[in-house]
């Protein structure tokens, strides 16, 4: 029986977390809505804030922490889905969504800005309509619509 024991346990232990080099560039994009590129340069933006100074070796490295955060931005999914997906807990998942959100938030006054300029509100109106074809536009808010 204690042989049972050890075998169910060990079955739950997952130490492997998903990792950018363990992902093609297209898996990197379906999980995050980001190319591999700017999700390197979110981790470095974002390392003063989301890494943990601990000698603990299950610490997430921010690496882990931003897939995961990003990946329930992207999915639209339950916290446990995603935290079944990476090996975590959906407490886990709860945490590590709230640091980096929080993060995220911090760099919102420097990092999100607004045309103010009429040099970069006629800027933004030509780049819109050479890319998409859409007139006067300004900008763009990407988001998920859920019906409730």
């Amino acid at each position: 029986m204690a042989h049972l024991y050890v075998l169910l346990n060990q079955s739950r232990i997952n130490n492997e977390r998903l990792t950018l080099s363990k992902l093609t560039d297209d898996e990197i994009f379906n999980i995050t809505r980001f190319p591999r590129d700017s999700v390197i340069e979110l981790c470095e933006i974002l390392e003063g804030d989301l890494e943990r100074p601990t000698r603990r070796s299950s610490a997430l490295s921010v690496e882990v922490q931003l897939l995961t955060a990003l990946q329930f931005y992207g999915s639209g999914s339950f916290q446990w889905m995603v935290g079944r997906s990476e090996g975590l807990s959906q407490p886990t998942v709860s945490r590590v969504v709230d640091s980096v959100t929080a993060a995220l938030c911090k760099l919102a006054r420097t990092e999100i800005t607004f045309p103010m300029t009429p040099r970069t509100i006629v800027r933004n109106k030509l780049d819109f309509h050479a890319i998409a074809g859409f007139p006067n536009i300004l900008g763009a808010v990407d988001g998920t619509h859920i019906a409730i």
